[in-house]
């Protein structure tokens, strides 16, 4: 650990003591204000969430914490709208966007990304009963198997492409789905592997569980304005020293391994 704290001190002191005339626009504005920027939805826990009063909280507002440690300088949370983030980071309005956001070529033509800091994907919640009876997705793909998704989502599109011959129910919302399941009218939903990480710690009398590995491969990454090139540099070290130390697997295991942070939320 004391390594990982001073790896981030020494990439602080260097991007600190650089002469302001080489500084990106990005980096620029930030040491000069002593604030950077931050834009994320607060409503995708356990990454990003709003606390009962009003305190940002997950995974990646502990990444952001820490890089505004880093750095010496205040952090600025600015809650939008998941469709905004992308834009708010294209256009500069703030400085990076963060809060479960998918590495896709379409963003990744309006933003730089550092990253990937955690791979999601779309994964199957069932409760342990029907969870015995499945070995893989072949036992879920078949006629008289029941499942619920999200429509018009990702969640949807990857269950007809890879569970085509299994009854696929649409809800409007992914909490619908769960409700489905927990009543026993469907026997499994598909979502993304946070959410369903969350639906097994809200509700621990359902019993409920996931497959050990998502079946589809979605990288997370910080969105930044594409026009700094030493500021996506920056940001991507930061990661790498993160990844490297260990403080991002200790930060993974404390959100995702652990409800005990769900008490925070609003009921």
């Amino acid at each position: 650990m004391k390594k990982f704290y001073w790896a981030l001190a020494l990439l602080a002191a260097l991007v600190i003591a650089a002469p302001q005339a080489q500084a990106g626009a990005v980096i620029d504005r930030i040491l000069k204000q002593k604030e950077m920027v931050v834009a994320t939805s607060g409503a995708y826990p356990p990454l990003t969430a709003k606390t009962k009063e009003g305190k940002f909280i997950g995974l990646d507002m502990d990444i952001v914490k820490a890089l505004a440690q880093a750095l010496g300088v205040r952090l600025k949370i600015r809650q939008m709208p998941f469709e905004r983030l992308v834009s708010a980071a294209a256009s500069g309005e703030v400085d990076l966007a963060i809060g479960g956001i998918s590495v896709t070529p379409r963003r990744n033509a309006k933003v730089y990304f550092a990253g990937p800091y955690f791979v999601s994907g779309q994964t199957l919640l069932a409760t342990a009963k029907v969870g015995e009876g499945i070995k893989g997705l072949d036992d879920v793909n078949q006629p008289e198997f029941t499942i619920a998704v999200a429509k018009e989502t990702t969640s949807e599109q990857a269950t007809r492409q890879i569970m085509r011959r299994a009854k696929i129910i649409t809800t409007d919302t992914m909490d619908q789905a769960l409700e489905m399941v927990l009543s026993g009218e469907v026997k499994a939903m598909v979502a993304d592997y946070p959410y369903c990480a969350v639906a097994v710690f809200r509700n621990p009398e359902a019993k409920l569980g996931t497959l050990q590995k998502p079946f589809t491969f979605e990288p997370l990454g910080i969105a930044l304005p594409p026009d700094d090139p030493q500021w996506d540099n920056l940001v991507t070290n930061f990661l790498f020293n993160m990844e490297g130390g260990g403080r991002l697997n200790f930060l993974k295991n404390r959100w995702f391994k652990s409800p005990a942070w769900m008490r925070l939320l609003p009921q």
